[in-house]
């Protein structure tokens, strides 16, 4: 995400959450609360796997800062709505797992501190991309943990049986559309899904997307811009040849395609992975990993999809520490690798390539060292795509819009334009200035 100037304290939004502008537009940075005296306990939300074994790991090392961490449902599934209620209560845990594409839509809910005096020592220690990820205005919300650098997953046997080349280019991945399906009329390289924004955000976001920016002291908005319209253009063109298939994200119906060889890649993020493993046994050593397809030959760039940084919520006591840990569990190299074997968690430390658990090979994919395929992904994701104050509500217009595309017909285009003016409203209605 973009190094947002948001000015949009000049709105009061930025002001509950402690992050205004004074002056004219320098922000002063809060003065940092001295360390706790004496054994203290952060609370920690969040829902990833292997999150359990990261306190406990913390725990047994340190007896003055203890970290309780509580499982709660995922963000989507009623997680966010928890933390944001408990923030209003005055009762929320001291750090959460909140997502890239959620850090502004909590920020403009006045539930984020700002950490930049406990983190900034840190901070060159993560991927420049994956820090601006958590950074508005100069300021910093968040400790990043995880990423989701794209790559191609696909069904090798698939792909040997009807000899189709791996794709290295959009162009060459139509083309093996094309021929798989003319070989296979039942066999489609991909699917193609209308409930996925994130997932069709992570296209767009290698093609060189902003859907969102900061100008002055308004949002703007531009989820038709000239890169999403490609990559629209470009998708449209394989569903309107009927070469792709069109199903539900993470419905039965959609890995039991995968299970069968109905369905023979997918372009997703790293941590989707570890979500086949575990979804469709049956097809174990009939995987591999390719790097996601370019848009042009040689000029490799990157989508990202997903990631959660550790924020500390508003009213926390003990933020020096809750950064402490939270910092400690992304860049310890112990931690994390047990993140990556427990969880199928990706670091965002500039290290991160380097950890023992990323050149082992996993036996679902043919003992192929996957992650590897992630690690160079990572270096190149591109730096300019960002996400807006309102993403539940574009969420839910994208899944309406495109969904009423594939079923009635229209292009997915004429979709997103009408996405697009439904992030303009959702903005305009919590009050904040923006523009297209």
């Amino acid at each position: 995400m973009r190094k947002a100037s948001l000015a949009l304290g000049l709105t009061g939004v930025l002001l509950a959450g402690g992050l205004a502008g004074c002056g004219d537009g320098e922000r002063q940075e809060p003065a940092q609360q001295p360390a706790a005296k004496g054994p203290v306990t952060v609370e920690w939300w969040g829902w990833a796997p292997g999150y359990d074994k990261a306190a406990a790991a913390w725990n047994a090392g340190h007896p003055n800062i203890q970290v309780k961490f509580t499982q709660v449902e995922s963000g989507g599934k009623g997680g966010y709505q928890k933390m944001l209620s408990a923030v209003k209560a005055g009762n929320a845990p001291c750090l959460a797992q909140v997502g890239v594409e959620t850090l502004a839509s909590f920020l403009v809910e006045g539930a984020l501190e700002d950490i930049t005096p406990y983190a900034k020592e840190s901070a060159a220690k993560f991927q420049p991309w994956a820090l601006n990820s958590v950074t508005f205005g100069g300021r910093q919300v968040g400790v990043p943990v995880d990423a989701g650098p794209m790559g191609l997953i696909y069904r090798k046997d698939v792909f040997d049986k009807h000899k189709i080349a791996v794709p290295t280019t959009w162009e060459e991945f139509a083309a093996a559309a094309q021929k798989l399906h003319e070989a296979d009329p039942k066999a489609f390289l991909a699917s193609f899904n209308p409930d996925d924004m994130y997932g069709f955000s992570g296209l767009a976001w290698q093609a060189g997307a902003s859907w969102f920016s900061t100008s002055g002291d308004s949002w703007k908005v531009s989820i038709t811009d000239e890169a999403t319209t490609k990559v629209a253009n470009y998708w449209q063109g394989l569903l309107d040849k009927k070469l792709v298939e069109v199903k539900p994200a993470w419905s039965d119906a959609w890995f039991k395609a995968f299970n069968d060889g109905e369905v023979a890649s997918l372009v997703s993020a790293v941590w989707m992975t570890k979500v086949l493993e575990e979804s469709v046994p049956k097809s174990k050593g009939k995987w591999a990993v390719a790097p996601m397809p370019d848009w042009v030959a040689g000029q490799t760039v990157t989508g990202n999809v997903g990631g959660s940084p550790n924020a500390v919520l508003k009213g926390c006591k003990n933020p020096k520490e809750a950064v402490e840990f939270a910092t400690w569990m992304s860049t310890d190299r112990g931690a994390f690798d047990d993140l990556v074997v427990n969880g199928g968690l990706f670091p965002t430390t500039t290290d991160g390539a380097s950890l023992p658990s990323i050149a082992k090979g996993r036996p679902f994919y043919g003992d192929q060292p996957i992650f590897q395929v992630f690690a160079k992904a990572a270096t190149t994701v591109a730096p300019t795509f960002a996400w807006g104050p309102t993403t539940p509500a574009v969420n839910d217009a994208f899944n309406t819009e495109v969904g009423k595309v594939v079923t009635k017909g229209g292009t997915l285009l004429d979709a997103l334009k009408a996405v697009q003016a439904k992030a303009v409203t959702s903005i305009k209605d919590k009050g904040l200035s923006v523009t297209e």
